[in-house]
């Protein structure tokens, strides 16, 4: 039976909203990425691959408070 270990990473979106304009929150926590582009299609990439790049697969990302929470697992033993 797989044993997974879990880790969390918050990301600012007020940082991405202001410098980049691709995400979006409403005040219910409802987030769309928007108006990408090459520039910012390259920056959600980068957020998603950074931890991918380490064995990490994404379980959920979700708003809280101004930050995109993610939540990420992967199997016990690889790094």
């Amino acid at each position: 039976m797989a044993r997974w270990t879990y880790k969390t990473t918050y990301h600012d979106l007020k940082t991405l909203r202001e410098t980049h304009r691709i995400i979006s929150c409403d005040e219910h926590g409802s987030c769309m990425v928007h108006d990408l582009g090459a520039e910012g299609r390259e920056l959600l990439e980068a957020v998603l691959k950074e931890q991918g790049e380490e064995g990490w697969e994404l379980v959920q990302c979700s708003y809280h408070q101004g930050e995109l929470l993610c939540i990420w697992k992967r199997r016990e033993g690889e790094a």
